[in-house]
């Protein structure tokens, strides 16, 4: 659907929300996390006119604070729950062809020892029916190791534990550009998201909803929203957003930490068994290993979720005790925390709860669903918009997400124009692996940038590209959900602060103090990653 303006640009936030609020819209979905942005798209791809909005940045709660990996969900096979593995398993393959710039193959070692959770036969039955379930190719299938050949795989292991292990299929990603690509497509098909506009309350007319009052963060105005129907896919904050005595999820908290490469020089990712009961994984993405997960109830305010010290020795301890390296507190470069909104089930702990999705749907009329996992929100978006055409629109229209390829040029395209602005294959590779194809709108804002640095002028001209094209308002933005680098090159912050300063206000056109204080918030930010209660 082509457009006058360009609405992702940040530049256009105000002449954005004055189409919103001037709009009637079928549907108003609040949430802007991976699953928000599966029925944004989804709806909009129908033919419905969307609007998506989020109090925070896209994808900044629990769709940027994931393990970041599309898997078919082995451990939901000790739940018994065969429909859901073969319902993640055949996702990881559609995702894979939709998004292959960030949804891509990834093996794992799995280490069986003698006193671990697993063994040799159960391994092994358990990797043949999630290969069965998830439709895993051939060539991909559950490959058995011997003891010798598992310390091969990865010599870092402690050799005297080991018998035995298992390689098997699964897929990595970026989770936060897998969110904001979708949004983006989304907006082709004439949806309407925006962030930091925050979700107050519902309007009525003759006890029927057909609205929203939300106030917009970076103004504190309020606006009204219209809208037929609305979808509350706001995950952590759904009973909030609810408002019902009843409450229908339950929270538990995960926390990641980053540790450099060379502390723990792994040759692959690996799934191993933690202190506890429980299995956690230890994943290598550039010059870094990412710990994680823990899998605790949380109770408190989200606005307080901090990394707390002993969730830190929970995963060190898990992993000093199966590597033979030992890694410390001073080794960590930076953290994650997110939450998982899980269905609530009686007398059941959060690590015993299931992963599945439910909709719900109130007396007023609104739509909610939670639960979920990250590889399933295209299936859990389906079923919503199904419910929308069937139930509430009484519309026959399919869903057609299984054939939307987030971009439309390939790989070999990208790399042939990127060679004519005269882009380093490192570079071109580095950019695709987080923009996809329209990173080469970054290689062409660098060629029309006079820096004679060429690594300051491809970083600045990122920072262009994404206040220009993704709805980018401030550092902490671009630092963490367009580029991660707050989390896996944070030591390179310090210095790009003080050559993106120039650009950043320019574009911006805000003044000293502004950009102090974005810069304020940003350290603030780090301080809570690198440091521990």
């Amino acid at each position: 659907m082509a457009r006058k303006l360009n609405f992702f640009s940040s530049n256009n936030r105000e002449k954005l929300i004055k189409e919103i609020s001037s709009s009637f819209f079928d549907v108003l979905v609040i949430g802007g996390g991976i699953t928000g942005a599966g029925i944004c798209l989804d709806a909009a791809s129908r033919g419905f006119k969307v609007c998506l909005v989020d109090m925070a940045d896209f994808a900044s709660g629990t769709s940027s604070k994931s393990t970041k990996l599309i898997h078919g969900g082995l451990r939901y096979l000790e739940q018994f729950n065969f429909k859901l593995v073969k319902e993640t398993g055949t996702e990881r393959a559609i995702l894979h062809n939709l998004a292959p710039h960030i949804v891509k193959p990834e093996k794992m070692l799995l280490p069986i020892t003698k006193e671990g959770k697993l063994g040799k036969f159960s391994t092994s039955l358990a990797l043949k029916i999630y290969d069965y379930l998830a439709k895993v190719d051939n060539s991909d299938k559950k490959k058995m190791l011997s003891e010798k050949d598992t310390l091969n795989c990865e010599p870092l292991l402690r050799n005297k534990n080991i018998t035995g292990g298992a390689l098997y299929s699964e897929y990595r990603t970026d989770d936060s550009r897998l969110t904001i690509d979708i949004l983006k497509k989304s907006y082709t098909y004439g949806a309407l998201p925006i962030n930091y506009l925050k979700f107050e309350k519902l309007l009525y007319k003759n006890e029927k909803i057909i609205g929203a009052i939300c106030e917009d963060i970076l103004s504190n105005k309020k606006i009204n929203i219209s809208s037929k129907t609305i979808i509350n896919a706001s995950g952590s904050w759904a009973d909030e957003v609810l408002n019902e005595k009843k409450k229908k999820i339950v929270l538990s908290k995960g926390v990641h930490i980053v540790i450099p490469f060379k502390k723990l020089p792994l040759k692959q990712s690996i799934y191993f068994d933690a202190l506890d009961n429980r299995m956690i994984f230890a994943i290598p993405r550039n010059k870094t290993i990412y710990i994680g997960t823990t899998d605790t109830f949380f109770d408190r305010k989200k606005d307080r979720l901090r990394v707390l010290k002993k969730e830190v020795k929970y995963l060190i301890d898990s992993a000093n005790k199966f590597f033979s390296v030992k890694i410390n507190n001073n080794d960590i470069l930076s953290s994650w925390v997110g939450l998982r909104p899980l269905i609530r089930e009686k007398n059941k702990q959060v690590t015993e709860i299931s992963r599945k999705d439910e909709i719900f749907i109130s007396k007023n009329g609104l739509i909610t669903i939670a639960g979920g996992k990250l590889t399933g929100y295209r299936k859990m978006s389906e079923r919503v918009v199904d419910l929308l055409c069937n139930k509430l629109f009484n519309l026959n229209k399919k869903c057609i997400t299984k054939n939307i390829k987030l971009f439309d040029t390939s790989f070999d395209e990208y790399l042939t124009k990127g060679k004519k602005l005269n882009a380093s294959h490192k570079d071109l590779i580095k950019i695709y692996n987080i923009y996809g194809s329209k990173g080469i709108q970054i290689f062409e804002i660098q060629n029309d940038y006079n820096s004679k640095i060429k690594n300051k002028r491809l970083l600045i001209s990122e920072l262009i590209y994404c206040l220009k094209n993704e709805m980018c308002h401030n550092l902490i933005d671009f630092f963490t959900q367009r580029n991660a680098m707050v989390y896996f090159e944070i030591e390179r912050i310090n210095s790009s602060v003080d050559f993106i300063k120039k650009p950043y206000m320019k574009f911006k056109n805000i003044s000293n103090d502004e950009w102090k204080k974005e810069l304020c918030d940003l350290k603030s930010y780090i301080n809570k990653i690198t440091n521990f209660i």
